[in-house]
């Protein structure tokens, strides 16, 4: 039998879940769109490009082609966020059915860890190479954002999440033992 405080638990973080969920999808949207717009009129849309690297200020010459190629590594990475909250999902539903000590647990926050910290390293990297294709003057300390920092937290919350149910399995499998 459930008590009040856990599905009162569960309901915040399934609001929580499904707000990231929202905003996430807006903002890849957003993204689609602007790479939409640079197929369809094969020029460069009048929003600023979505990198952090600032391309507006900068008299960076770049083809088309290279936009495409940097926005869809951009809309690939972050579609690692959105996987991530899947994985998330995932644990709700396993805590909900009582699965709390089982090795489904770890594994879901484990793959939620790794996939935020895909796309920390990953945009990281398309930023330098972004940089570096464009050779603009902007130092790399500047690419990380407030946005990397909190999902590089979020990623090793999870790993660490992990790692407490894997011990909690441990603990709960020699209890099982001893009794």
């Amino acid at each position: 039998m459930k008590n009040k405080t856990t599905t009162k638990g569960f309901k915040a973080f399934e609001t929580v879940y499904y707000i990231g969920i929202v905003f996430a999808m807006l903002k890849l949207l957003d993204y689609l769109q602007w790479t939409f717009q640079l197929i369809r009129k094969w020029s460069l849309p009048k929003t600023p490009f979505f990198s952090k690297v600032d391309l507006v200020n900068n008299n960076v010459e770049m083809s088309i082609e290279a936009y495409l190629i940097f926005a869809m590594s951009y809309i690939v990475m972050f579609s690692f966020i959105i996987l991530g909250l899947c994985q998330l999902k995932k644990s709700i539903n396993l805590f909900a059915d009582n699965k709390v000590f089982q090795k489904d647990i770890s594994d879901v926050f484990l793959k939620a860890g790794k996939s935020f910290f895909v796309f920390v390293f990953g945009t990281f990297i398309v930023d330098v190479a972004l940089l570096i294709y464009t050779m603009t003057g902007s130092r790399i300390i500047d690419l990380m954002s407030t946005e990397l920092i909190v999902f590089i937290i979020l990623g090793y919350l999870m790993f660490f999440l992990s790692d407490v149910f894997k011990k909690g399995i441990i603990i709960k499998q020699e209890n099982d033992l001893t009794i």
